[in-house]
């Protein structure tokens, strides 16, 4: 969401306007799923996809008719049989999906605009909800938007109390992103969506074999920070692009926020400091803990460490990442990014296709998502 939000402040800035997209419903097989977004600049810029960049040209011709009239709009795609065909795209994803498109525009709309910029920048800290009005028995209230804090539940600036009990009795089930229908005199649909900071790999080493890592991090919008007791080798010469260095004396801890959201990879090679970040990151929040080398090392590591039953030892990972066959740093790297994704999301590991692959298509074959 941050390339989502510096583009927003790059159109303000820039006396731009543009459309928030955001995927409220699918069904089937597509490429982003319910939540996934995109911000279409008024100067045609794209920042984020909600398709595989299948459905944004077609998204931006739209976009500008969405700027022209300053009213919201849901659109419809349909990949499903025939249906694709019907939108000249020739996709075959055999999915259907609606994408909100909501307007941005400072001048003549501030008040929605600064609600959708505090909406981001609260989002780069801590989970936020919003609540969007995307059906309603009077089309005026379409597109109206009010954002809470689940961590306050403050809630009095909704003024429709069934919004407010359905959206309770829904925030405690797990709520994500979804789209419901609210029943009551005004006939709601609503979309309840979460957009949360995101993740950071602390990465405490910075050698030859962490610039890959955190490259790669990089890429996949996470932030980045290295962690090393060597100047010559935690220095932006070797990590220009990390969110934030770290040097620190030996045999000592660094400062540094170690909290839920934050994934660990300890690899410095210097046995020592490795013990003595271990038992650091250990007895902090951290949601995930990798260390490189084998898994002998990890047990001599953790040996006189006082550690015996202690409540975070499942969240060791020894050795580090899925077994891909890797061989040099690149592809160690893919391999220690692919676990602390997978814990991330929720993933198994395994591969997405169900044994060898047979033609023709069998009914009750279980194809994988796209």
């Amino acid at each position: 969401m941050q390339a989502i939000y510096n583009e927003i402040i790059r159109c303000k800035s820039h006396g731009l306007e543009g459309v928030l997209g955001t995927i409220i419903s699918t069904r089937g097989s597509t490429y982003q799923k319910t939540g996934a977004k995109c911000f279409i600049a008024g100067d045609g810029q794209l920042t984020g996809l909600v398709s595989g960049g299948c459905v944004e040209g077609d998204l931006k011709e739209i976009a500008f008719e969405v700027i022209e009239s300053g009213q919201p709009r849901i659109v419809h795609y349909n990949f499903q049989d025939e249906g694709d065909l019907l939108w000249g795209l020739g996709l075959g994803c055999n999915g259907k999906m609606n994408i909100l498109l909501e307007p941005y525009s400072p001048i003549r709309d501030l008040s929605k605009s600064v609600q959708i910029e505090n909406w981001f920048k609260l989002g780069l800290s801590k989970t936020i909800h919003s609540i969007t009005i995307t059906g309603a028995g009077n089309p005026d209230l379409i597109g109206s938007k009010w954002i809470v804090d689940p961590e306050t539940r403050e809630y009095n600036h909704i003024p429709y109390k069934e919004i407010i009990n359905d959206y309770l009795s829904t925030m405690d089930t797990g709520l994500t992103c979804s789209l419901v229908q609210i029943e009551g005199n005004n006939g709601f649909q609503v979309f309840y969506d979460t957009i949360s900071p995101s993740p950071r790999i602390a990465i405490f080493g910075a050698g030859p074999d962490a610039v890959p890592l955190a490259q790669m991090a990089q890429k996949i919008k996470w932030n980045v920070t290295v962690l090393d007791h060597r100047p010559a080798f935690v220095n932006q010469t070797n990590f220009p692009e990390a969110d934030e260095l770290i040097c620190y004396k030996p045999g000592t801890t660094p400062k540094v926020r170690l909290d839920e959201n934050t994934y660990v990879v300890i690899m410095s090679h210097h046995f020592s400091q490795d013990q003595i970040m271990l038992k650091e990151v250990l007895d902090s929040d951290a949601a995930y803990i990798g260390l490189l080398g084998p898994r002998k090392r990890t047990y001599q590591l953790c040996d006189g460490m006082d550690i015996n039953n202690h409540p975070n030892l499942y969240k060791i990972h020894s050795p580090i990442g899925l077994d891909i066959g890797s061989v040099t740093p690149e592809e160690i790297a893919l391999s220690i990014i692919a676990e602390i994704s997978m814990i991330y999301r929720d993933g198994t590991g395994n591969k997405l296709s169900k044994g060898a692959f047979q033609f023709p298509y069998k009914e009750d074959e279980q194809l994988s998502r796209v």
